[in-house]
């Protein structure tokens, strides 16, 4: 990693320059201007501590709908820790929302996928092991309650990391980023997960490539299960 452009840099430099990278390299790889959604999940102090604070952009992703987080690489104060914090950001993408085509992204914040999203990026920050799993190309699957979309089904589920061509990079000059895409689930695909560990989600994966959706999310589609 390189580290020798932050010698005698603030922490609030160094933050700059961190974000500032990330979001043009981002820009290039959502072909499209993310707009900020920093301010919509009101404040965090008794949520669980990202590097330097939770945040999230939207935009359409070469015009399909998507929102990743902004800040699980942001560095930690401490300059003995990653330049690039956990080392990922986390993003869901689908053309199953319902804004218009003209309406701008922000309003994606009104849809599903950012309380699921959010509730996976928050994750992610407060349990650190489970980014070091994803950083080592495993898959890992999650639950929440999330009222927006359980449409009394339950609890929502999403896979995260798919294998092959579906492992992304931000290529910044403190490190490479991970993009880790979150896939939503279906109930039934769920439940045939539950109990069966890393070798479910594998499968599951595996049809979901073959199937033709890859990470795409979808609010309604046919379940595999």
């Amino acid at each position: 990693m390189e580290t020798d452009y932050i010698v005698g840099l603030t922490y609030a430099d160094r933050l700059r320059l961190v974000t500032e990278a990330r979001h043009q390299a981002l820009t290039v790889w959502l072909n499209s201007e993310p707009i900020s959604l920093t301010s919509l999940m009101g404040p965090m102090s008794d949520g669980p501590e990202w590097p330097a604070g939770a945040a999230w952009l939207a935009a359409r992703r070469h015009g399909v709908p998507c929102i990743i987080s902004d800040g699980l690489s942001d560095p930690f104060v401490e300059r003995d820790k990653p330049e690039i914090g956990l080392g990922m950001e986390v993003f869901v993408e689908s053309p199953d929302v319902d804004i218009p085509a003209q309406a701008s992204a922000a309003k994606l914040a009104d849809t599903w996928m950012f309380p699921l999203l959010a509730e996976i990026s928050h994750t992610l920050a407060g349990y650190p092991r489970l980014g070091e799993k994803l950083l080592a190309g495993e898959l890992l699957s999650l639950e929440f309650n999330i009222e927006h979309i359980k449409d009394g089904r339950g609890r929502v589920g999403a896979l995260l990391n798919l294998p092959g061509n579906y492992a992304q990079h931000l290529d910044l000059p403190c490190g490479s980023v991970r993009l880790v895409p979150a896939t939503l689930l279906t109930v039934a695909e769920l439940r045939f997960l539950r109990g069966k560990g890393s070798s479910g989600r594998q499968i599951l994966a595996e049809q979901l490539i073959s199937a033709g959706y890859g990470y795409v999310s979808y609010l309604h589609r046919p379940s595999l299960y």
